[in-house]
């Protein structure tokens, strides 16, 4: 079985696939989702040319892990066991939500392994002076975090039942997490002066509906990051990669390609 070994006192196991060959992309997932959460993505960009990496996130699916031992820095470093499980040298990074705390952490402190960075509904951990109040409210309830980011999710999204249905029961493997422990990752924000440093290609994605981070506070970042651009997926909330995944593919697809 896949599994990357870390080196922490727990000897964690992540576990991740690895589908195609080509230039990487390692996808890392929301709090609502895990590795099967790209199912939408991965044989795109295998068709694409391109070699795709998902992993569950500690304390996520496959990942078993202790709550306390989430924080951003150990995020970096589980991604950077499951490059290193994958043989893989060099990856474009996409973050979801809480995966771009994940991704942003890792382009910072490991530039020589990333290609690209792509923030996904996310700041990433990048200042939000005036938090929405959804977003506020988010981590102050203990539920399961499918049900708390299913509520995100756009008009046209919960016209679709299946597509909730489909989205619930992904979420329904990660069995050890709760999203108060999400506030974790407040403890070690990134400065836009820091931001500013990234030396590799950037693309904000933003859900036209998204509640939690709206396209506005994604777009305030792009002039702190020299090179850095924002799309706006309409039709989507807080899931845009979910909600609406052709659009979310072109636009990847279109940044990947781009020249750096």
């Amino acid at each position: 079985m896949p599994f990357a070994q870390v080196n922490d006192a727990d000897h964690t196991r992540i576990w991740f696939e690895v589908h195609g060959e080509g230039p990487a992309i390692l996808f890392a997932h929301g709090a609502g989702g895990n590795a099967a959460i790209w199912y939408q993505q991965v044989p795109f960009f295998v068709q694409q040319g391109f070699q795709c990496i998902t992993f569950d996130h500690r304390t996520f699916a496959r990942s078993p892990a202790a709550a306390t031992t989430i924080s951003t820095p150990q995020f970096r470093d589980d991604a950077l066991a499951v490059l290193a499980a994958a043989g893989i040298e060099k990856a474009h990074l996409v973050g979801q939500s809480m995966g771009g705390f994940t991704a942003l952490r890792l382009a910072l402190d490991a530039p020589q392994r990333v290609l690209s960075l792509t923030f996904s509904a996310t700041p990433g951990g990048l200042p939000n002076p005036a938090p929405t109040a959804s977003a506020a409210n988010l981590t102050r309830s203990d539920e399961d975090a499918g049900s708390g980011i299913l509520r995100t999710m756009s008009r046209k999204s919960h016209e679709n039942a299946s597509l909730l249905q489909l989205y619930q029961a992904i979420a329904g493997f990660n069995l050890e997490f709760r999203i108060t422990t999400l506030r974790a990752l407040g403890k070690n924000p990134v400065s836009l002066e820091e931001a500013s440093k990234l030396t590799c290609p950037v693309l904000f994605i933003a859900g036209a509906e998204d509640p939690l981070f709206p396209a506005e506070l994604l777009g305030s970042y792009v002039p702190h990051i020299p090179g850095s651009r924002l799309v706006v997926i309409e039709d989507a909330g807080h899931s845009p990669y979910f909600e609406q995944p052709e659009s979310f593919n072109r636009e990847l697809l279109t940044h990947l390609r781009s020249p750096a």
